[in-house]
């Protein structure tokens, strides 16, 4: 039985051994490219095999985190690597896996069929893995919910118990996975296919995870999905234009898609599955976020790009070779966001320097961060410190941190959003009308506040009444300067220390230089 299977799948065992030997290595060399919000999961995680509280602040009961299983996942490997960082080694299985899944949802039945069909499992596999590429180097858990929503949806293709169960695993990784499993639970429903076996299971998964985060926080909505919603303010046209590279490229999609539905798209079969949920959850998800106005984070997009890049895959005719170079093209068309990140990131795995990734800023951003955190921890460990973003800085900052979004802050929240002069027609204004408040510092007085000048603006007038001392360094390390040439229109990197904290300003001041500059 078993060496049937391996019969049928040799292009799989293929590619997996191929990838399996690049794709460590790359994920390990790009360690450096991890997001911001990668350290606030480590945190998490850190003060959760320490304390026993997944707590972004030691005894501060917050529900920061937005992946309850990526964060018990993270902790697990903290554990058992003693400490190491487990993130490299978690995207590498979940990248493998998803793309494993994705092949095996289209394997179905290719053997009956003509040579050219028989690669759709493969372009399946390297599509997912094309897609997933950015966000595992990241560090951030969506191609673990990409793992778990595309088994569970072979799962109910297959009709077999487990796969509604995997679908409820996915929605503690995404929340968004949940409309995936609403689709399922419905199509599942409609066609009399629940079994006793996948009834209990799912009703023990989910009620699980649900006194989990109850025992632990009270709550299973995240304070980050409430305190982004205020603090963000992203036109449509903004959000819709997240899911392509250009006017072009949104324009070859459309018509792509037209001759998709009119041409290529399956109609001999009835309604697939693994088509309909995959394709209808894309494109649902995608209207949410643009009908909500969500800034769209990079490891957002394979949720729904990757996803409807398979389900198009799926529904694609399988009768004729232009039908099927359609449904290829409009499949891989959407997925360009990826290419144009993941070539440059290869490039760079293998050259071992970031200069092949043209905008470098947000990636060196986050080693000036941990620079300073590090820094201001050594010459004052008793303060606290406020910024709005929490990520490297927390990571390397141990005390207290005051959050000016209001993800790990629920009392920042309140002085949301902070009105951005001229709005949408600012032409600085790409969205986002966060950063540290000045009503908040005015109330809570940190010892610290780090920021880059942008996100600092609206707290400067009131820290110079409150008489803090204002430091300005310039934008990054000093060996990142050469290949970070911007950072979102930043001139500077801002520390202010209040006149009544614990911490020497000049301490402070040479403290920071001599990081940044080492």
């Amino acid at each position: 039985m078993f060496s049937d299977w391996l019969q049928r799948n040799r292009l799989l065992l293929v590619l997996l051994l191929a990838t399996s030997l690049v794709l460590p290595l790359a994920v390990h060399r790009l360690v450096g490219l991890a997001a911001d919000d990668a350290f606030i999961h480590r945190r998490i995680a850190l003060n959760y095999v320490q304390t026993g509280h997944a707590y972004f602040n030691p005894g501060q009961r917050v529900m920061v985190t937005s992946s309850p299983l990526w964060t018990i996942l993270l902790t697990v490997g903290t554990v058992i690597l003693r400490g190491s960082d487990p993130a490299p080694w978690l995207e590498t299985l979940f990248m493998l896996a998803s793309s494993t899944a994705a092949f095996l949802l289209l394997a179905e039945g290719v053997e009956s069929e003509c040579k050219f069909t028989s690669l759709f499992p493969a372009v399946a596999f390297l599509y997912t893995f094309i897609g997933n590429f950015p966000s595992a180097i990241d560090q951030m858990e969506t191609p673990c919910a990409i793992a778990f929503l595309l088994a569970g949806t072979l799962g109910v293709a297959r009709r077999k118990s487990w796969g509604v169960p995997l679908l409820v695993v996915a929605c503690f990784v995404r929340l968004e996975c949940c409309l995936l499993l609403l689709l399922a639970v419905v199509w599942t429903s409609a066609r009399r296919q629940w079994t006793k076996s996948s009834l209990i299971a799912s009703a023990v998964i989910g009620l699980s995870a649900v006194a989990w985060l109850l025992s632990q926080f009270h709550t299973v909505i995240p304070n980050s999905a409430l305190a982004k919603g205020h603090a963000y303010a992203i036109p449509y046209r903004l959000v819709a234009h997240s899911f392509f590279l250009s006017n072009a490229a949104a324009g070859l999609c459309l018509v792509l898609a037209s001759l998709w539905w009119f041409y290529g798209r399956n109609r001999s079969r009835g309604l697939s599955p693994s088509a309909s949920l995959l394709a209808g959850f894309g494109v649902l998800l995608g209207l949410a976020y643009i009908s909500h106005r969500v800034f769209v984070f990079d490891w957002y997009l394979p949720l729904v790009l990757v996803s409807l890049s398979i389900g198009i895959l799926c529904g694609t005719s399988r009768q004729g070779l232009w039908k099927q170079a359609i449904g290829i093209a409009f499949a891989g068309a959407l997925l360009a966001p990826f290419v144009a990140t993941d070539g440059p990131e290869l490039r760079s795995a293998v050259e071992g320097s970031p200069a092949p990734i043209a905008a470098y800023g947000p990636e060196a951003r986050v080693h000036e961060y941990q620079r300073i955190g590090t820094a201001l921890y050594r010459v004052c460990p008793t303060a606290n410190l406020m910024s709005s973003e929490i990520g490297a800085l927390g990571w390397t900052f141990h005390g207290p941190i005051l959050d000016g979004l209001g993800l790990a802050s629920p009392e920042a929240v309140r002085y949301h959003p902070i009105p951005v002069p001229g709005g949408v027609a600012n032409p600085n204004f790409f969205g986002i009308t966060s950063g540290i408040p000045g009503g908040y510092v005015q109330d809570f007085h940190p010892d610290l506040i780090v920021s880059y000048d942008i996100f600092a603006q609206p707290a400067m007038p009131v820290a110079a009444s409150l008489h803090y001392a204002t430091f300005s360094f310039p934008l990054f390390v000093r060996e990142d300067r050469p290949y970070a040439v911007s950072l979102w229109g930043a001139a500077h990197m801002l520390v202010f220390v209040s006149p009544t904290s614990p911490c020497s300003p000049t301490a402070v001041h040479d403290s920071v230089s001599m990081a940044l500059e080492q």
